[in-house]
């Protein structure tokens, strides 16, 4: 089981529970390539060092496709799983960037289908929810598919995925909720080593575009060792 731990100003640890047992989905449903979420600013980075190293033209430009303001999903490289895939890489194995996240969206929802995202609410608040953290390439993919997240959520939802393999979303319209949930989101980025971004996005019917970010020092309660708590699936 794993433990997607929000801290929230005021009730310490808030930690979700993403669901266990689920089966893992078929071959025929995931594609070779996975996408990876990536901040706007790594992208720079990767190429960067590409070039420093030597490489140029596609060798030297990473595999990804924006998505929202900051936001990057990129393909994950084959020949080092850990790193993000150059698009000579994409190129050499008869494919594209585009191809590729074509591949992805279209998998999407058998994949949730075989692992659901869980739903919490947090006790004594109103408002519920949403977390997948399974980082099966599906979790921040799932951006490609706004009409599925307003479709689980039962209106158009506010996302964040402040790490990669974590996907956050709720349906705003409690204040207080609203800003507990993206307090927790920006907090988990500050404290994750594959942050990614600590801003709220919105779906405008073409785009994603930021909704909220939380700024300034936030002061968070509670001892990081204690037990999760509040959160009930």
């Amino acid at each position: 089981m794993k433990w997607v731990w929000l801290p929230v100003a005021g009730l310490g640890l808030w930690g979700v529970a993403a669901p266990a047992g689920a089966a893992t989905p078929s071959a025929d449903a995931a594609p070779s390539w996975r996408l990876r979420a990536v901040s706007s600013v790594v992208e720079d980075t990767l190429s960067a060092r590409a070039r420093a190293a030597g490489a140029a033209g596609d060798a030297a430009i990473p595999a990804c496709s924006r998505v929202a303001p900051g936001l990057l999903l990129c393909v994950q490289s084959e020949q080092a799983p850990t790193e993000v895939a150059m698009r000579a890489e994409l190129t050499a194995a008869g494919t594209t960037v585009e191809a590729v996240v074509a591949g992805v969206r279209a998998g999407v929802e058998a994949a949730w289908v075989a692992r659901p995202a869980g739903t919490y609410t947090v006790e004594g608040v109103a408002g519920r929810y949403f977390v997948r953290a399974e980082g099966d390439g599906f979790d921040a993919a799932a951006l490609l598919r706004p009409e599925l997240l307003a479709r689980l959520a039962g209106a158009p939802p506010v996302v964040a995925v402040p790490e990669d393999g974590t996907l956050l979303w709720w349906v705003p319209g409690d204040a207080d909720f609203d800003k507990m949930v993206a307090v927790g989101a920006r907090r988990m980025a500050e404290a994750s080593s594959a942050a990614v971004s600590p801003r709220v996005y919105r779906h405008d019917g073409e785009r994603w575009a930021v909704w909220a970010e939380v700024r300034g020092s936030v002061e968070v309660s509670g001892a990081t060792e204690a037990p999760p708590f509040g959160a009930s699936p």
